[in-house]
């Protein structure tokens, strides 16, 4: 059915090379990860804007796409980084450790590593994107224990920003918007679901069986995850640049 049904997050206690994961990250998605895509439409709308960030797109991708959540990762410094901020299921206790390591990067003249922390942080704020993140039901990356969800979601990129219904919080810490990124898939699920319990396997698992609410969920959400991080980037690029806009 899927290439890659095995991208959902991590199954295994022992450490892992962060090739079974999603919302779906590069690592283990032969195509194009969602990550990826949300990532890039936040690079697209501000890297004419700062460049720095066209310079260091690469760098923002490959932090996007890393995994540091509740299992370890066979990548010392990766692991160090994920018991620092607490990697969760859901996502991480202290995404600030983040944009702490962004910053002091940043100031050393390093801008490549800096925009890689910043690129950690949007993962975050995009994870948080999915109910399951959101509201904090447990999934793993087994036959088992997908979220259909973001199988939908690994399935088809279609983006939908014409009904975005929030305004930029403008918020001075761009790790403030990881909970604002699940407040508002929460928010959406329960408007759009009204009365429903959101479980892992509530959605369908193809695009071909998914009912036509499904489908305009999983768009909807595409596209305010997308919108949420292009805000995350902003402030965080906004913020470095204010420290010193030539590192």
């Amino acid at each position: 059915m899927l290439v890659a049904l095995s991208i959902v997050c991590g199954c295994s206690a022992e450490p892992v090379d962060q090739t079974d994961q999603t919302w779906d990250s590069a690592g283990g998605n032969p195509t194009h990860a969602t990550h990826s895509y949300l990532t890039e439409h936040a690079l697209d709308a501000l890297q004419d804007a700062h460049p720095a960030l066209a310079t260091y797109r690469a760098d923002v991708l490959d932090g996007a796409n890393e995994e540091l959540h509740e299992l370890p990762v066979a990548d010392p410094e990766l692991e160090s980084l994920r018991l620092e901020a607490g990697g969760t299921n859901s996502g991480c206790e202290h995404p600030e450790v983040y944009f702490a390591h962004a910053e002091e990067r940043w100031l050393a003249g390093d801008p490549a590593k800096a925009l890689w922390f910043v690129g950690i942080l949007l993962h975050f704020v995009e994870d948080l994107g999915v109910p399951a993140h959101a509201l904090q039901v447990w999934h793993e990356s087994s036959p088992t224990t997908w979220d259909h969800f973001e199988l939908l979601a690994f399935q088809r990129w279609a983006p939908r920003f014409d009904d975005v219904n929030r305004e930029d919080p403008a918020f001075a810490s761009p790790s403030d918007y990881v909970a604002f990124s699940g407040d508002w898939a929460a928010s959406d699920f329960g408007e759009s679901f009204p009365g429903v319990t959101y479980e892992r396997t509530l959605f369908a698992m193809t695009w071909l069986f998914a009912p036509d609410s499904q489908k305009a969920f999983v768009e909807q959400r595409e596209g305010r995850t997308a919108t949420a991080a292009t805000w995350a980037l902003a402030a965080a690029i906004q913020s470095l640049e204010a420290l010193n806009p030539s590192p």
